[in-house]
């Protein structure tokens, strides 16, 4: 299920076990056209997580339909100018003709691979992430229709929301990997032109593009963390976040049941 006006939205379910029509994954919804708004409540959708900061939530909010519940978890309020948040940011630089120089020099000579990977650590370690995706799964526990999990691009906090959800779902990390990756596709069409105009212009696409796009090192740099500190996911939703085992498996019960 896609909607037509908003990039990387798409069914987490169908991955392990985890069930279709239950959690769905997606770009910022600021330009929710009326369309989309619509096939959103035909899909049963009652609540949206926002995980942007504030700064970010400020430029572009969300427009949702009024029976849609709004929730926020700014998950990197505690270093909100990390790699993640900062797509939004590069973007609106390049569209205002900002110096090529300066945004080479900030992404450039293997910086903007350190961002991503300095971020997913941060969606590991930082307190706001652990109170955020707390709060989110929590939420998630407890809900009764069917939500949707977004930030900028869909791809970073959101990437590691949804992976934490089919791994408890019985996923395989392969299975994982596929649907993560997934969010490439869409970016490159999203993304796509300015990166040519980019490097046209001189500018090391390269490395905007990873900023832009996932791999596969960067969703290793947290399962690596989560493993290494709380022995897995089992460990980090209840030692790691601090959900309790009857939380963890009412979570786990609605992402499967039928």
């Amino acid at each position: 299920m896609r909607l037509p006006d908003i990039p990387n939205f798409r069914d987490a379910g169908g991955v392990g076990s985890l069930r279709p029509g239950l959690v769905f994954r997606s770009a910022e919804l600021s330009r929710l056209s009326d369309r989309d708004a619509h096939m959103l409540l035909e899909l049963g959708v009652t609540d949206v997580f926002d995980l942007r900061t504030v700064e970010e939530i400020a430029h572009r909010p969300d427009q949702l339909p009024t029976a849609m519940r709004l929730v926020i978890e700014d998950v990197l309020a505690d270093r909100p100018h990390s790699g993640a948040a900062e797509v939004a940011s590069l973007v609106n630089q390049y569209a205002e003709q900002a110096s090529v120089d300066a945004i080479n020099a900030a992404i450039g000579n293997g910086q903007a691979e350190q961002h991503m990977h300095e971020t997913y650590r941060h969606l590991v370690t930082l307190p706001s992430a652990h109170a955020g995706y707390r709060s989110l799964f929590g939420e998630l526990a407890q809900a009764e229709g069917s939500a949707v999990i977004h930030c900028t691009a869909g791809k970073d906090r959101t990437g590691w929301a949804v992976a934490v959800l089919q791994l408890l779902a019985d996923a395989s990390l392969d299975e994982v990997m596929e649907d993560y990756l997934g969010s490439n596709e869409p970016m490159r069409r999203a993304y796509g032109p300015m990166l040519e105009g980019f490097a046209a212009e001189g500018g090391d696409a390269d490395a905007l593009a990873h900023m832009m796009l996932v791999y596969p090192e960067y969703l290793r740099t947290a399962l690596s963390h989560i493993e290494e500190r709380f022995g897995g996911v089992p460990g980090y939703l209840g030692e790691g976040l601090g959900l309790g085992d009857a939380t963890v498996s009412r979570l786990r019960d609605r992402l499967l049941a039928a």
